[in-house]
């Protein structure tokens, strides 16, 4: 496998993770939207019933009243995420995070180590020649002159005196 391709992997699923921390918090929130709106429902309810029972009795309208105060801070306090348990999953989170942080660090690492292998192969191939070395040596080779012999009792014009010159010279 290629580092792109990991890395290109690693990304999707890390994208992925996001996503469904996302829809998680979305529900999430909902969800307690939801309750919220049911516990005051509830508690609408309960003090509707509470208000004609204060009506008939003073002393149990003290006493329901502050019942009724505890629990919607109980039912407030169910919505809510407490701060034990907001502290327990950020330590997961960061230990999540902290195991794909190590994960892309060896992965980094063997590509680092794979690179520096590879520079070095390229550093001992330059080294050596690639092909051996072609020597040109002019004075090595015969020059074959040919010589034509036809034509030979033709008077001779000037154009042919020329071309004897030229050819006794090369």
């Amino acid at each position: 496998m290629s580092s792109t391709t990991i890395l290109n992997e690693i990304l999707q699923k890390l994208s992925l993770l996001t996503k469904e921390d996302e829809l998680a918090q979305e529900l999430s929130e909902q969800e307690v939207q939801e309750e919220v709106i049911e516990a005051v429902n509830e508690t609408a309810d309960e003090i509707n019933e509470e208000t004609t029972e204060l009506s008939e009795e003073s002393t149990e309208e003290v006493e329901a009243s502050e019942e009724v105060e505890n629990q919607e801070e109980e039912e407030l306090a169910e919505g809510y995420v407490s701060e034990a348990k907001y502290l327990e999953d950020m330590s997961k989170l960061k230990a999540e995070i902290d195991a794909i942080k190590k994960m892309i660090d060896e992965e980094m690492g063997y590509m680092k180590k794979e690179k520096e292998a590879l520079s070095e192969q390229v550093k001992e191939l330059s080294k050596e020649p690639a092909a051996e070395a072609i020597k040109h040596n002019p004075e090595g080779e015969e020059v074959k002159k040919f010589n034509f012999t036809y034509g030979q009792n033709k008077p001779q014009n000037t154009f042919d005196r020329v071309m004897a010159r030229i050819s006794n010279k090369q």
